[in-house]
């Protein structure tokens, strides 16, 4: 009898360990994501009551809910988000941070989850102008900055990454001639901002740059050897893409 019941208390437990390994740990966990802490719409807006919104506020919930994780979502000010992110405050960096070599040194991205290219947006009178000589803008620390500190065709103008507004406000009353920035920032302000409508267009960005600029992936950054967190992230974009909620995504916040 004693035997008996030695055996069946040997099954139960093997049961509950099956069990308890047959649950999806990565239900357990939180990943903490980092946001800049300034407006760069439409990709990420802060309203008047606090409320984060934006394509990649969406686009992380939906990585999230796929993956079976948790998500916290804090902001940071973009020049302290790598800092941050290197010194393990946060998990991962989602703020439309293209993927380049150099940031690739440092550390880990997951598989893309929007494409962009740097786009020129002018006063409506200068469209088809001549650009040389004039003011172009672009934001601190961006890889637009970086191509436009290239150009030897015209002035240069930087805005710190939080005064996308105030870039866009200068353009339209003529302080500056242009700016470059990232393809959703500048359709946001050229199409979407009902303050802007019929002041702005799209100029060829190869006026100022001298040739095309080369298309741009963003993911999310994570600290180098983290692949746990990666792992997660990448099972959610992927899913993602698989049932199309990125283009949901798109055509509600990007797209006009």
């Amino acid at each position: 009898m004693k035997a008996s019941k030695r055996f069946m208390t040997c099954i139960l437990t093997v049961l509950l360990i099956c069990f308890l390994f047959s649950i999806d740990v990565s239900a357990q966990r939180t990943i903490v994501i980092a946001v800049d802490s300034g407006n760069w719409a439409p990709m990420k807006m802060k309203e008047a009551d606090g409320e984060l919104t934006g394509f990649e506020i969406d686009m992380i919930k939906a990585i999230s809910s796929e993956a079976g994780f948790q998500v916290k979502i804090i902001e940071v000010p973009w020049e302290k988000l790598f800092d941050d992110l290197d010194a393990g405050k946060v998990d991962a960096v989602m703020a439309s941070v293209s993927i380049t070599d150099q940031r690739k040194e440092k550390f880990d991205f997951s598989q893309p989850y929007f494409s962009a290219e740097q786009l020129l947006v002018v006063q409506k009178a200068l469209a088809l102008s001549s650009l040389q000589g004039k003011t172009i803008a672009a934001f601190e620390a961006t890889t637009g900055a970086a191509v436009l500190k290239k150009s030897k065709l015209i002035k240069k103008k930087f805005y710190p990454v939080g005064d996308t507004e105030k870039a866009f406000n200068d353009l339209a009353e003529g302080k500056i001639d242009g700016v470059i920035c990232d393809t959703p920032l500048a359709i946001n302000f050229c199409f979407r901002r009902d303050a802007y409508q019929g002041k702005f267009a799209i100029a060829s960005e190869r006026t100022v740059l001298g040739k095309p600029s080369e298309k741009e992936d963003y993911a999310i950054a994570v600290k180098k050897g983290n692949v746990d967190t990666l792992f997660l992230l990448n099972k959610g974009i992927k899913a993602v893409h698989a049932k199309d909620i990125d283009a949901t995504l798109k055509a509600r916040w990007i797209w006009w």
